[in-house]
C-alpha cells in the first residue's frame, strides 16, 4: 500500500501547489523525475487499484446497477485500524516532506494536509481501476483482444470524506500556522503509549481511538451491457482481503447465475496489465477457496451477489480473477458429460521423454477434453490401469503416472459428473516412445543424434533440435518408424553445452517435447589472427593485422617483447594494431615482438615478427678517395668539397635511416 501511495500521490504533487487545495488538478502532462517518471496523473493512477492507495482491515462496497445498465452507484465505508492508522498518517507527513519541507516530514499530521490529500485522492481514484468488467452476450473468460476491465470511474463523480484523519479531541493536538488561510491543527502521526487519540472516551472502553473511517461515493460507467438476457461480471480480486462486495442487478424475474469460475494467476494491480493473455476454459478453473459468494433475492425481486474475496495477504503478491456468467434462460437438462472434439481419441498414444514418475496430461488440456453444464473442474475425472503405474492426481488435478521403461502400457479414463454420469471411457497408451543416443559428444556440424523405436508405437513425426541458453537450431520433421539418424545443424552454437530437443507429433499420438543431455559439447577454435603491415618512424616501430574467432567469442590481446609484456593492443572492429616501440632503448640486434590472442574460452593463439635494430646504431664511413680533400677537414674549405660538405642535417640522416630500415628489415615470422 506505501509504495503504490507513494507512486500515485508523489507524482500527482507536480499537477497542484500546496496551497490549492480546489477539487481539480492542473491537466499539464507533467512527469516526475525524481520517482521514475510514468506519465500524467491519469497514467500513474490508471495503473492502482482503490486497495493500493488505502491498506483497509475492512470495508464494504455496495455496486447498485441503474436499470439502464449503463452506471452503477458506488458506496464503499473503509475501516483502518491500529498500526496501520499510523502508517497511514506517517506515509501522508513523509510525502509532505517533498513538497514543503517546513510543514512535513516532522512527525505531525495537519487539518492542512488532510485536505490537501483528500482533494488528491478523490482526483486520482477517478482513474484507478475499477476491477470490474461487465460485457453481455456469451459468457466468456477474458483472453486475446478482451479487456473485461471495461467499467470505469465517472469523471468529477468520485467524492471521498473521512473521518479520524486529524483526530480534534487527540491528548496531543496543538495549533498550527496554516498555509491556506484556515484554522490549522495538527496531531502527531504516531500516538504516545496510551493511544489516547480521543480524551472524551475513558481508555477502559478498549476503543480504537486512532482507527480512521473512509467513505468513497461515485459512480461506475458501464459501457459493455446492451442486452442484459445473458452477461458475464468479471472481478479481479488480486490481493484483496477482509473486502464484501454487493453487486445489486436490476429486477428481472428470470435472472440467475448460471456458473461462475475463481481462477489464479493474474496479479492486476500496480504497473500490471490487465488486457489480453490466454483465457482460461469456462467452468475450467481451480480456485483456492480464497473467494466465496452468496445470491440473495430481495423484496423487489432483485437479485444481489454478495461476493467476499479473502486472499491471505501472505501470498502476495497473487492474482485472482472471478467470472459469473449471468442468464435469464431456463435451467439447462443435466446431460451426462460430454467429450470434446480436442480430446484424445480412443487407442491414442502418450508419449514421454523419460520413464519414471511423471507428469503425463496437465490440467490445462485435461480442460479441453470435457464440456459439462455445470464445468469441467465440478467433474470426477477417474482413470485406472495396473498398480505399477501409480496413477496419482496433483492438487491442481493433472494426472500423473510411473512411465515404464519397456512395453507402453495402458491407461483407461472417463469423466463423472455429480448425478453420477459418465461420459464413457476412452483407453489410451503410455510410454517411452524412443531412446536417443549419439557416437560422438564433440559437436559437430551437423551434428548425428539417433533415435531407435521401441516396439508397438506407430510411425511418428519427429523433429530434432539442437538447443543452447535459449538458442534452437531445428533438422526438419523426419517419419521414424525404424532407428534413423538425424542430422541436426548447429552452426549457431557456441563454445559449450549443446542439449538435443526433440518434438514429436503424429495420428492418433499426444504432442511431447524432451529434452536430453547426451553429454555434447562444443569446444572453442581458438582466434585467428594476421599481421597485415608493419613499419618504422624514425627509431619508433608498430604493426597491425586482423582477427576473426570462430565461434563468435570476443577476443582480448597482449604483446611481449622478448618474452616481457610491453604496452596494450588496441582493438577496433576486427583490425588490432601495437603502439609505437621506440627501439633505440632496447639493445642493438634482433628482438622478438609477440601479439597473442585468447577469446573468451581462454583459447588463445599467437603470432610474432622479428624486429632488428642494428641500424639505428651503425655510423656511415664516408668514402674519402672520393673527396677531393680526402678525409681530413682541415685540408678543405668549406666549398671544396670535403667531409663537412658531405654531411647532410641530422633531421635528412633520420630519414635516410628509416628508410633502409623499412627496406632492409621490414619481413615477417609467424
Amino acid at each position: 500500500m506505501l509504495a503504490s501511495l507513494a507512486v500515485a500521490f508523489s507524482m500527482a504533487l507536480s499537477y497542484i501547489p500546496f496551497q490549492d487545495t480546489g477539487s481539480h488538478l492542473q491537466e499539464d502532462m507533467v512527469r516526475m523525475e525524481q520517482f521514475g517518471g510514468g506519465g500524467s496523473l491519469e497514467e500513474q493512477c490508471g495503473s492502482i487499484t482503490f486497495e493500493n492507495m488505502f491498506e483497509y482491515s475492512g470495508a464494504t462496497f455496495d455496486i447498485i446497477f441503474n436499470d439502464d445498465w449503463e452506471t452503477a452507484e458506488v458506496q464503499a465505508v473503509a475501516w483502518v485500524n491500529d498500526t496501520l492508522a499510523d502508517e497511514l498518517r506517517e506515509t501522508m507527513d513523509e510525502f509532505m516532506e517533498l513538497i514543503d519541507p517546513n510543514k512535513g516530514g516532522d512527525g505531525w499530521f495537519s487539518t492542512d494536509e488532510r485536505e490537501f490529500f483528500r482533494a488528491l485522492a478523490s482526483e486520482c481514484i477517478e482513474h484507478t481501476l475499477t476491477r470490474i468488467g461487465l460485457r453481455d452476450g456469451p459468457a466468456h473468460r477474458g483472453g486475446v483482444g478482451i479487456d473485461w476491465k471495461n467499467t470505469s470511474w465517472e469523471d468529477d463523480g468520485v467524492m471521498i470524506e473521512e473521518f479520524n484523519i486529524v483526530p480534534p479531541r487527540h491528548s496531543q493536538i496543538r495549533g498550527c500556522s496554516s498555509s491556506i488561510g484556515a484554522d490549522c491543527e495538527e496531531v502527531p502521526v504516531i500516538p504516545d503509549p496510551g493511544r489516547d487519540c480521543d480524551t472524551s472516551i475513558p481508555q477502559s472502553s478498549a476503543v480504537d481511538e486512532c482507527r480512521v473511517q473512509l467513505w468513497l461515493n461515485a459512480t461506475m460507467t458501464i459501457p459493455g451491457v446492451a442486452d442484459p438476457s445473458n452477461f458475464t461480471l468479471a472481478f479481479n480480486a488480486s490481493n484483496m482481503s477482509g473486502a464484501r462486495l454487493d453487486f445489486t442487478f436490476p429486477q428481472d424475474d428470470g435472472l440467475r447465475l448460471d456458473m461462475w469460475d475463481e481462477c489464479e494467476g493474474r496479479d492486476v494491480g500496480l504497473n500490471e496489465s490487465t488486457a489480453g493473455g490466454l483465457s482460461p476454459v469456462r467452468g475450467g478453473c481451480i480456485g483456492d477457496g480464497s473467494s466465496s459468494y452468496e445470491l440473495v433475492t430481495n423484496d423487489d425481486g432483485s437479485l444481489t451477489l454478495e461476493l467476499s474475496p479473502n486472499g491471505w495477504s501472505e501470498d502476495w503478491p497473487e492474482g485472482e480473477d472471478l467470472f459469473f456468467d449471468f442468464t435469464n434462460q431456463p435451467i439447462p437438462v443435466d446431460d451426462p458429460p460430454q467429450w470434446t472434439s480436442s480430446a484424445p481419441s480412443d487407442g491414442a498414444w502418450f508419449p514421454s521423454p523419460h520413464s519414471g514418475d511423471s507428469t503425463w496430461a496437465t490440467w490445462g488440456s485435461i480442460s479441453t477434453w470435457f464440456v459439462d453444464e455445470s464445468g469441467v473442474s465440478s467433474l470426477d475425472i477417474q482413470c485406472t490401469a495396473d498398480p505399477s503405474m501409480g496413477l496419482s492426481e496433483s492438487d491442481d488435478r493433472s494426472l500423473n503416472a510411473i512411465i515404464p521403461s519397456g512395453d507402453a502400457q495402458e491407461v483407461t479414463c472417463e469423466a463423472i459428473d455429480s448425478a453420477m454420469q459418465t461420459s464413457g471411457s476412452r483407453t489410451w497408451h503410455l510410454g517411452v516412445p524412443f531412446t536417443v543416443s549419439t557416437d560422438s559428444q564433440k559437436l559437430s556440424d551437423p551434428h548425428p543424434v539417433t533415435l531407435t523405436p521401441a516396439g508397438g508405437w506407430p510411425e511418428l513425426q519427429v523433429e530434432v533440435s539442437l538447443v543452447q541458453s535459449g538458442s534452437s537450431q531445428s533438422s526438419g520433421i523426419t517419419a521414424l518408424s525404424e532407428e534413423t539418424t538425424i542430422l541436426a545443424p548447429s552452426s549457431d552454437m557456441i563454445p559449450g553445452g549443446v542439449w538435443v530437443e526433440v518434438s514429436v507429433q503424429g495420428d492418433g499420438t499426444y504432442h511431447m517435447e524432451g529434452l536430453y543431455d547426451l553429454g555434447i559439447t562444443k569446444e572453442s577454435s581458438p582466434p585467428l589472427i594476421s599481421i597485415s603491415d608493419s613499419m618504422w618512424d624514425g627509431s619508433q616501430w608498430s604493426m597491425q593485422g586482423q582477427y576473426s574467432d570462430p565461434d563468435g567469442e570476443s577476443v582480448s590481446f597482449t604483446m611481449r617483447v622478448d618474452g616481457s609484456a610491453a604496452g596494450s593492443v588496441s582493438v577496433s572492429g576486427n583490425s588490432w594494431s601495437t603502439p609505437l616501440i621506440d627501439f633505440s632503448l632496447w639493445e642493438s640486434g634482433e628482438h622478438t615482438v609477440e601479439i597473442e590472442g585468447c577469446d573468451t574460452s581462454n583459447k588463445c593463439s599467437v603470432t610474432s615478427q622479428v624486429v632488428n635494430n642494428s641500424i639505428l646504431f651503425e655510423v656511415v664511413e664516408p668514402d674519402c678517395e672520393a673527396l677531393t680533400c680526402g678525409c681530413d677537414p682541415s685540408l678543405c674549405d668549406d666549398d671544396a668539397g670535403g667531409i663537412g660538405g658531405l654531411l647532410p642535417a641530422s633531421g635528412v640522416v633520420s630519414v635516410m635511416l628509416a628508410s633502409v630500415v623499412a627496406i632492409m628489415y621490414g619481413r615477417r615470422r609467424d
